[in-house]
């Protein structure tokens, strides 16, 4: 690829902006709206579930690096066919790209639905979506490091509203709401777990975004880094759902993060409408997702069938996601689908790439190091 491989050698990223770049693309709509789904399955179990779960995220960060360094300078699309073989790893390469291109899908739908029932109820939906993405393609189309260096730009503001938000519901907290914890028993906590992993979409660009780094034998402290905010505001966004809301309200809501802040008072406060300090940051936390695979997903293409211009297969790529958004008949049918994309992101975040590092190992496959 040359793409890849001209952007890392012209402009490599120090190892410590992984933190920012992880963080920034895990945070997305999801983040903002897990607590129905986790205290569906686990009811006042939930906060046993984030840190349970987040837990198992840790140690999977530790084995993405692992394999990440086994091959310095190479993404996953790359080392895969020397692991797998090629008829296998081509196999792997169209499935990781099917898995980026239905994740922008469904997280344009996302933005679309929330856009109508929030924001910009009399707006058209494909006018924010476009606008949305040409921002990502021009962004894309500059390459990894102009991503890194916009994310940096962004993540103070956007870290100082996100503790803003936490911070505004602790008032109204009620500790009865916790209990009692262990009522529905062990099974719930386990299952909830396992879900919670497949709500982090993200940590998986770890395989593909060491080779644009200075460094590959220093990426694990930024990793965890990277990983901990979003564990960390998933615990304490559930915390204050639970708290405020109680078990049965947060099932009630589809956005109880939305809900959380609406019902927050301040009396003699010149503000009155708290929800809508989470406009910038949930807009933020979106388009930085869109960005990283959208610009994934292009260069994966480019890899994978040898094209030349990438301003254009970009474009197209995002022209296609926006498009394909209008299969999704309602707010139903998307709840259902990310619903059921949680488990599909296991097998892209867990199972393939361990069972790569197994057979990497088992087969003695290493990299030869960046000469």
């Amino acid at each position: 690829m040359s793409d890849n491989q001209q952007s890392k050698s012209k402009d490599p990223v120090d190892p410590k902006a992984l933190s920012v770049v992880l963080a920034l693309t895990i945070f997305e709509f999801e983040i903002f709206t897990h607590a129905r789904g986790l205290v569906n399955i686990a009811k006042h179990d939930t906060l046993i579930v984030i840190l349970l779960g987040g837990s198992l995220l840790l140690l999977l960060t530790v084995l993405l690096v692992k394999l990440a360094r086994r091959f310095p300078g190479e993404n996953f699309f790359q080392y895969s066919q020397k692991i797998w073989g090629k008829p296998i790893a081509y196999g792997i390469i169209a499935a990781y790209l099917f898995y980026f291109y239905s994740f922008m899908v469904l997280l344009f739908q996302d933005f679309s639905d929330a856009n109508r029932l929030l924001f910009l109820q009399q707006t058209p939906p494909f006018i924010p979506m476009i606008l949305f993405g040409v921002g990502a393609i021009w962004l894309a189309s500059y390459g990894f490091s102009a991503i890194v260096r916009f994310f940096q730009m962004v993540f103070p503001g956007f870290a100082i509203l996100m503790l803003a938000i936490l911070i505004l519901g602790i008032r109204e907290v009620k500790l009865a709401n916790y209990f009692p914890l262990f009522s529905q028993g062990i099974k719930p906590i386990l299952h909830g777990a396992i879900v919670y992993v497949g709500i982090i979409q993200g940590v998986e660009i770890l395989l593909f975004l060491t080779p644009f780094l200075k460094d590959q034998d220093k990426i694990l402290k930024p990793a965890i880094w990277g990983i901990l905010p979003a564990v960390f505001f998933m615990l304490f966004a559930s915390l204050n759902a639970i708290g405020v809301l109680g078990v049965e309200n947060t099932l009630e809501f589809v956005y109880p993060g939305v809900a959380l802040l609406s019902v927050v008072e301040f009396p003699g406060f010149t503000v009155e409408r708290f929800e809508l300090l989470l406009t910038l940051p949930w807009l933020v936390a979106i388009f930085t997702t869109m960005c990283v695979y959208i610009y994934l997903l292009a260069n994966g293409l480019i890899e994978l069938f040898g094209l030349k211009r990438k301003k254009v297969t970009i474009t197209l790529v995002t022209a296609a996601i926006i498009g394909s958004t209008y299969l999704i008949p309602n707010l139903t049918w998307m709840l259902f689908l990310r619903e059921r994309f949680g488990y599909f992101t296991l097998f892209f975040v867990a199972v393939i790439p361990a069972l790569t590092l197994l057979l990497a190992v088992i087969r003695g496959k290493e990299g030869r190091g960046i000469g």
